[in-house]
């Protein structure tokens, strides 16, 4: 389906609210292939590949663009929505919910930072790293080192794919459009219930980072999901659905463990 501003985007499930899916860094709805059918029984599911991923490969990356994308996604639904981001995604959500408190009902924020203090020169470490081995070999350890030691080794093969056909310049703008920009200022201003949600093995994220957003961010509580990395969604499927079904649908009341 195409929405007014031409984005591309699909629906699964016919529940009475709407969840937003935005993905991480150098990915698009690929990422939530696992999760999206576990929601679908509850919710009306919109993913959609972000600007410099997939369907939208010839559209530049910036962090304005996903939150004007993410706005129009929303004007779709009746009533306000729910929206969840992981790592990038977190950025571009967590703008939105402060921009647009009237208009959600509830956020969820997996992998998610207030920031990076040398921000830009891990952008230029990894735009060296990019001309020495490549996306594909990049794909490869990112995969390896970002997901849960023990998921299925198809679903890390898949990551590393997903990763490989990504242009170098658009994962290096993308990674500028977030790196760059802290969180802190942002998130304190988010009014709506707020999930923060962290693999217990996120090496990029880690724990302590996300008690530092839950501090942050008002009427915000913090789960810690076993046996998941960085990418939750793919490491734990089930796990991740169940908790944000509860939080969604009991206005905001914190998960179970």
């Amino acid at each position: 389906m195409k929405a007014p501003n031409g984005l591309i985007y699909y629906r699964q499930g016919q529940g009475p609210s709407t969840l937003l899916l935005h993905p991480s860094l150098g990915l698009g709805r690929f990422l939530f292939h696992r999760l999206t059918p576990l929601l679908a029984p509850f919710f009306s599911v919109l993913t959609w590949d972000p600007r410099g991923i997939g369907d939208h490969r010839e559209m530049g990356p910036s962090l304005d663009g996903w939150i004007e994308d993410v706005e129009t996604l929303m004007g779709l639904a009746d009533g306000p929505v729910h929206l969840l981001g992981v790592s990038l995604g977190t950025w571009v959500m967590g703008r939105v919910a402060s921009r647009r408190p009237d208009q959600v009902a509830s956020l969820v924020l997996v992998g998610s930072t207030l920031g990076f203090t040398q921000g830009g020169a891990e952008v230029q470490a990894r735009r060296e790293e990019l001309a020495r081995i490549g996306m594909q070999e990049f794909g490869r350890q990112y995969a390896e080192t970002t997901l849960w030691s023990e998921t299925q080794s198809e679903v890390r093969d898949n990551l590393a794919l997903e990763l490989a056909v990504v242009q170098p310049d658009v994962y290096l703008d993308s990674m500028q459009a977030i790196y760059t920009e802290e969180n802190a200022e942002v998130f304190a201003k988010i009014s709506c219930p707020t999930f923060v949600m962290v693999g217990a093995e996120d090496r990029r994220t880690t724990p302590t980072d996300a008690d530092r957003v839950a501090d942050t961010i008002p009427h915000s509580v913090v789960r810690v999901i076993p046996r998941a990395g960085h990418l939750a969604v793919l490491d734990q499927p089930q796990r991740v659905a169940d908790l944000v079904d509860q939080f969604c649908r009991s206005n905001g009341q914190a998960p179970l463990l």
